[in-house]
């Protein structure tokens, strides 16, 4: 079998990590097709590593230059620590929950394989990022690009039949761009209507108008507060 880039040299080399990356992003039939299913650990987590910073990088420039969520260019940086961090962690959760998965589809690989599988198809991540600000777009590409990448690892790692791959995972992912859309629409909804009630607010509403409603709620916890005095007393 071929060996795909970066799994015969060192474990930190960034041109052979990228150039793994490329072909994830490029050719992923190519990639799966010829990925070793054993040689350890280290690259595939090595890789997984790289990708993290380098989607945590995309993430911090898109912020600098206002196109970032809403934690800032503050909160990005800090991505720079917590992202691989949280990367790693999470690359072996879901390769367990993948090794199940192609278990009960009948795959005979091991969890080694799951797990590169699992590491390799995170690849997407850094392009993914960069269309991540983009409304409802952004999302669907997030859910749907994993779910293609796993879904030719099943075919051409774990030698299950393409339309059982794509029925399993299509469905997978049918079910979660459903649901990460669904909560974006709601999300974008309830701070469409904040920004209208601010507005509202702001119109209708003047200094002393605000001053007065404030007034009248310190006098209410005022009275609140002395008779749950009152009641303590009186037991």
């Amino acid at each position: 079998m071929e060996q795909a880039t970066g799994e015969n040299t060192g474990i930190f080399n960034p041109g052979e990590i990228l150039g793994n990356a490329r072909q994830v992003i490029m050719d992923p039939v190519g990639f799966f097709r010829r990925m070793p299913k054993k040689g350890g650990y280290a690259q595939p987590l090595a890789f997984v590593v790289i990708i993290a910073l380098a989607t945590a990088l995309v993430q911090a420039v898109m912020a600098l230059i206002g196109l970032g969520g809403a934690g800032g260019f503050v909160a990005s940086l800090a991505g720079l620590i917590l992202l691989p961090v949280m990367a790693v962690i999470g690359s072996f959760i879901g390769a367990a929950i993948l090794f199940v998965i192609w278990k009960l589809m009948g795959s005979e690989e091991d969890f080694e394989t799951a797990y590169r599988c699992a590491a390799y198809a995170y690849g997407y991540a850094p392009v993914a990022a960069l269309v991540s600000g983009i409304p409802y777009v952004g999302t669907l590409v997030q859910v749907a690009w994993p779910v293609l990448l796993l879904a030719l690892a099943t075919i051409y790692v774990h030698g299950r039949k393409p339309g059982l791959a794509w029925g399993v995972f299509g469905t997978l992912g049918v079910i979660a761009v459903i649901s990460m859309l669904s909560a974006e629409v709601a999300g974008r909804k309830i701070v469409s209507n904040l920004e209208q009630l601010s507005q509202d607010m702001e119109e209708n509403y003047s200094e002393e108008d605000a001053r007065a409603a404030l007034e009248e709620a310190e006098k209410a916890f005022e009275m609140f507060r002395k008779e749950m005095e009152a009641r303590q007393n009186s037991e």
